[in-house]
């Protein structure tokens, strides 16, 4: 199953959870669009790429987009827009992937949690994530698949 979170049309992250199963074709979780490209490739046996490297381009981003796979743990996801306004939270767990492209994030891990993380670098968090005032006060939504 893949659960999009959206808001005023608006799509603020996609969770792609343990038990979706892409299908044979290649298929990318992210659009063309986003700062950070993430999907599944599938070759058929024997198929081979052909020997190759990746040119140095000078690419601009203008945000920190990032992915998470949680390897082992659960924990609460909770969405805000951007203006800091809070929309829903999600819980993600063992094997899942969320992918976070807009607005902002807060997480909350239930218990000891180890998760992948994929960001554009080099991170500087000083200079890439402004911290949202208020955030703790809101009511949570939780939303439930």
């Amino acid at each position: 199953m893949i659960k999009e979170i959206i808001d005023n049309d608006i799509a603020y992250a996609k969770i792609i959870r343990a038990t979706y199963k892409p299908s044979d074709k290649t298929e990318f979780f992210t659009r063309e669009s986003d700062e950070v490209q993430f999907g599944v490739v599938n070759y058929e046996k024997n198929y081979k790429t052909g020997a190759h490297y990746h040119n140095h381009l000078k690419r601009k981003t203008t945000q920190t987009d990032e992915i998470l796979m949680v390897q082992s743990g659960s924990a609460r996801v909770d969405f805000y827009n951007d203006k800091g306004s809070y929309i829903k939270s999600c819980e993600i767990f063992q094997g899942d992937i969320i992918i976070i492209y807009k607005g902002g994030h807060n997480i909350f891990f239930y218990d000891d949690t180890k998760v992948f993380m994929i960001k554009p670098g080099s991170y500087k968090t000083n200079e890439d994530s402004t911290r949202i005032v208020g955030a703790n006060n809101y009511e949570l939504s939780i939303d439930i698949d």
